[in-house]
């Protein structure tokens, strides 16, 4: 299904675009895949990172032109209920991604193209390597610059200025300049990316399960609230039910102990 799930450990997994003789193009034989691959990170309890990330040389050259295949006919599919579209059943995929209540880690390996901009957008973090690329691209079919999600969430981590200028030029943009733009959080060498990758996974997986699905479910609303006040009402909720986890009051303890200074004799 052009989709390949992989376990690095019990909290980090792994799911990789896999038709690198297409730069990883979607089509609709990958979107199904995602949405399969996503559900069973989803439903892995012991899962708090997924990282993203595309085999071959691309992280995902966007919708294959050339042929993008059938979309399951409604009913066919859990996320293609009846009156769906095979538009909406790919755009989705930017929704399901937020969804998913692990952290996701965006690897960007080469280009991120259109749908493949989209992708890396809807994850919780991006790393690049230094031969990423990126373009909205959507303008370019002659249809507009509107897609998968990208008018939603482009603004919202680059401001509106910066978003109009890569939705309604169409151009491409190197690593470096999105990490300027903050597009990506860090920038590394091609050859350090999957390190690089795993060692922020294997970090973040560090903290407790509790800790990391609230935080990543409230980050993405208060990006949303119209006021501090709702905004600190959302964090007050995550620290007072935090309190009461089993899971957190252990995580705690813990940490006290290896922070503890030792008392001084005599």
């Amino acid at each position: 299904m052009y989709v390949q799930l992989e376990s690095l450990s019990d909290s980090v997994r792994v799911i990789r675009l896999d038709r690198p003789e297409r730069l990883n193009a979607l089509n609709f034989d990958l979107v199904t895949g995602l949405h399969d691959a996503l559900d069973e990170v989803a439903a892995d309890d012991a899962c708090k990172v997924v990282i993203l990330t595309g085999a071959g040389r691309a992280f995902c050259a966007g919708l294959d032109l050339a042929d993008w295949g059938q979309a399951p006919q409604p009913g066919e599919h859990r996320h293609m209920p009846a009156g769906r579209t095979g538009q909406a059943f790919l755009a989705n995929l930017t929704q399901h991604l937020r969804a998913t209540p692990q952290v996701v880690i965006a690897a960007v390996n080469g280009p991120a193209i259109g749908g493949g901009l989209a992708l890396t957008l809807a994850c919780d973090l991006r790393i690049a390597g230094m031969s990423a690329t990126m373009c909205s691209a959507f303008i370019k079919t002659g249809l507009t610059g509107t897609d998968v999600g990208v008018t939603y969430l482009l603004p919202r981590l680059i401001g509106a200025a910066r978003a109009f200028d890569l939705i309604l030029t169409g151009r491409t943009i190197d690593a470096s300049e999105a990490e300027r733009m903050g597009l990506v959080s860090r920038l590394v060498a091609d050859d350090a990316l999957w390190s690089e990758a795993v060692s922020m996974a294997e970090a973040v997986a560090g903290y407790t399960r509790f800790g990391l699905r609230n935080t990543k479910e409230v980050m993405w609303l208060n990006l949303d609230v119209g006021s501090m006040a709702a905004a600190i009402a959302l964090e007050n909720r995550n620290q007072e039910l935090g309190a009461r986890s089993e899971e957190v009051r252990d995580y705690m303890k813990a940490y006290a102990a290896r922070h503890r200074r030792p008392s001084k004799e005599g």
